[in-house]
C-alpha cells in the first residue's frame, strides 16, 4: 500500500468498507408453539407504507393482549412467518406472540402457529431502533445465496425471537430462517 503523510490522511475522505453479510449460524430447531396476534401480508405492502405489522405491534403494545396467553414459556416475544403463497415476495401470515408449552387454550383473537422442527440459519441484527434494524437485517437475509444463507430457503416457518427488551427504541433480535 502507498503510504501517506498524516496532513494527507486528516483531509482524504475515509474509505467506505462494503457492507459485510451477517454472521450465519445454522442450528436445529426442534418444533415448539406461539401462540398471538396475526395479519396476512407482504414484503411490499409493509416497505410501501400499507404495512399492517406496525400496527399489529401498535395494538400488542397498548392492549398488553399476550399477557392472556396461558402456558407461556418464557417472556421473549417471537414473530412467526408462515404459510408461505410462494417465496420472500408472496403473501405470508406474521404472528407477534409467545411461545407457549401447549396450544389447548388459545384467546378468541389469537391464533396458534407452530414453528416446524429443522434446520435453521439464525443471524443476529444489529443493535437500534426497530424501524431500521429489523428491515435492514431482511433485506440482507433476501438479498443472501444459499451459500451465504448455509442452504436453500424452505419458505415454511422462520421466526424472530426479541429477547430482554427493555428499550423499545433500541433493540436487537435473532431472525430464524427454515432451510430445506
Amino acid at each position: 500500500f502507498p503510504t501517506r503523510r498524516s496532513s494527507e490522511l486528516s483531509s482524504a475522505p475515509a474509505p467506505t468498507a462494503p457492507a459485510a453479510a451477517p454472521e450465519v449460524k445454522v442450528e436445529h430447531q426442534d418444533s415448539f408453539i406461539v401462540v398471538g396476534l396475526t395479519v396476512r401480508t407482504t414484503n411490499d405492502k409493509e416497505a410501501g407504507g400499507q404495512g399492517l405489522i406496525p400496527q399489529l405491534w401498535q395494538s400488542m403494545m397498548e392492549s398488553d393482549k399476550l399477557s392472556q396467553v396461558p402456558n407461556r414459556v418464557g417472556e421473549d416475544l417471537v414473530v412467526v412467518y408462515s404459510d408461505y403463497a410462494s417465496t420472500a415476495s408472496g403473501d405470508s401470515n406474521y404472528t407477534l406472540g409467545v411461545r407457549v408449552s401447549s396450544a389447548d387454550k388459545v384467546p378468541e383473537g389469537m391464533v396458534a402457529r407452530t414453528i416446524q422442527a429443522g434446520q435453521y440459519a439464525v443471524l443476529q441484527s444489529e443493535q437500534g431502533p426497530p424501524q431500521d434494524v429489523i428491515p435492514a437485517l431482511w433485506t440482507k437475509i433476501n438479498q443472501m445465496t444459499p451459500q451465504q444463507l448455509g442452504g436453500v430457503r424452505a419458505y415454511q416457518t422462520d421466526f424472530e425471537t426479541y429477547a430482554d427488551i427493555v428499550d423499545w427504541g433500541n433493540i436487537q433480535m435473532a431472525a430464524h430462517i427454515g432451510l430445506k
